[in-house]
């Protein structure tokens, strides 16, 4: 063990030389701040003391102690500044930091030692109109600035770990249903100025958030085949993405472009709310849901883009790679409305078997209605007697023979097979 007082030639300041053990590493050579040596000794004492508490546990790290006096909102930036030299995508970060911000404001969290799994039940409790998958959604979060947190030694443990999820309704979310054809046409006939953005989502599948994200650069109306370019930082798998635009979509996003539109402008000035989505289905008559208690909400245009794919014949691959998805199961089972697939009319593909058997029956029957005897018989079938044969006024009797005997010994009943060669000498 290293333990030493001593005071640098030319200076008036005691310093401290520490280390309990080899394992520890470097030597701990600090200043004690006082130039009376009684009083460096007491701090001496106090510190050996100090570390001697950390390693046995009573206390925690000298580390984690000054963290737990910053505040809550200088650690967060932190992370944040860590996970975007990881390479996260600008909009993860931004749902960690409004949504940790929010807990922090909310909960009255100052410091990490406020946080606490009963503080953040009490936020719940207040927010009866949050729903579950949000809900899941804030803890999920904090969860992940907090173990950031433990493993960089700030704190020595997470608080929320022993918060349970909220179980959604049947252990899955919301069941969304997609627009059928006509649904749509009315939909965009009362959406006015509001137009553009829904055909933009129900023909491209994009998000809300890359929708609101979208600027005028991004989109190639000029090019040969018109195509968006999705940014990766707008994207929710953070990968970019190329998606072409129908004509008809085209003409529209060149109607709302005005001349001195600047390429850096956002193409939508708003996305409209759920409140104004709502009010326009009620104008078109559209139900908010259906019959199977299906709910229609924005992100109906994206499962509405899905199941128009798989009513196209897209191979299921291919519209997987238009969802942009990475688990096809998903782009199928969620993304494809199967009440408007026309499941029905796939029976017209069957083959008709009665009408099949009848066109059969037609070639193997007579005209009486007897079967038509085969040309010849096969593989040891009836002898077929052959009928006297006048060639060059000498008279052969030609020999009965069975098609199908190979050997010339004979078929059934002792006929004997023709022999060709000497046919021929006869003859």
């Amino acid at each position: 063990m290293i333990n030493t007082i001593y005071k640098p030639k030319g200076s008036r300041m005691w310093r401290l030389k520490l280390r309990l053990r080899p394992e520890d590493g470097k030597i701990q050579d600090v200043s004690l701040g006082t130039s009376d040596k009684q009083v460096a000794e007491k701090y001496r004492g106090e510190r050996l003391r100090q570390m001697e508490h950390e390693r046995a546990g009573f206390i925690p790290p000298k580390a984690t102690r000054d963290a737990a006096q910053r505040k809550l909102a200088d650690h967060l930036q932190d992370f944040l500044g860590d996970m975007r030299r990881r390479g996260k995508s600008e909009k993860y970060l931004s749902n960690i930091e409004y949504r940790v911000g929010k807990l922090i404001s909310d909960c009255s969290w100052s410091v990490a030692r406020d946080v606490t799994a009963d503080s953040f039940q009490a936020w719940l409790r207040g927010k009866q109109d949050l729903k579950d998958k949000t809900a899941n959604d804030y803890l999920e979060a904090a969860r992940c600035f907090f173990n950031w947190l433990v493993k960089l030694g700030r704190v020595g443990s997470n608080p929320l770990l022993s918060v349970e999820k909220a179980k959604t309704k049947d252990g899955k979310a919301d069941e969304v249903r997609a627009f059928s054809d006509d649904e749509m046409l009315r939909l965009l006939a009362v959406a006015g100025e509001r137009k553009t953005v829904y055909l933009m989502a129900v023909q491209t599948g994009l998000r809300r958030s890359e929708l609101e994200a979208l600027k005028w650069a991004d989109l190639h109306l000029q090019a040969v085949t018109p195509f968006v370019k999705v940014r990766a930082s707008t994207t929710k798998n953070g990968k970019p993405a190329d998606i072409r635009l129908l004509p008809e979509l085209v003409s529209a996003l060149a109607e709302i472009k005005t001349d001195g539109t600047n390429t850096d402008e956002p193409v939508f000035k708003s996305i409209p709310r759920i409140e104004r989505f709502y009010r326009d289905l009620k104008k078109a008559g559209i139900p908010l849901q259906d019959t199977f208690g299906r709910k229609a909400v924005f992100h109906s245009l994206r499962h509405t883009f899905g199941t128009n794919l798989a009513r196209g014949g897209v191979a299921s691959r291919v519209a997987m790679a238009l969802m942009r998805h990475s688990d096809r199961r998903l782009t199928d089972k969620i993304y494809t409305d199967e009440n408007l697939l026309g499941t029905w009319s796939a029976f017209d593909h069957l083959p008709n078997f009665s009408e099949r058997a009848s066109q059969i029956a037609s070639q193997i029957l007579g005209a009486s209605g007897h079967l038509v005897s085969p040309a010849g018989t096969t593989s040891g079938g009836a002898e077929v007697n052959k009928t006297l044969a006048n060639i060059d006024e000498s008279h052969v009797l030609t020999l009965p023979g069975t098609t199908g005997h190979e050997k010339e010994n004979g078929g059934s009943g002792g006929a004997r097979t023709r022999n060709l060669c000497r046919d021929r000498a006869a003859l």
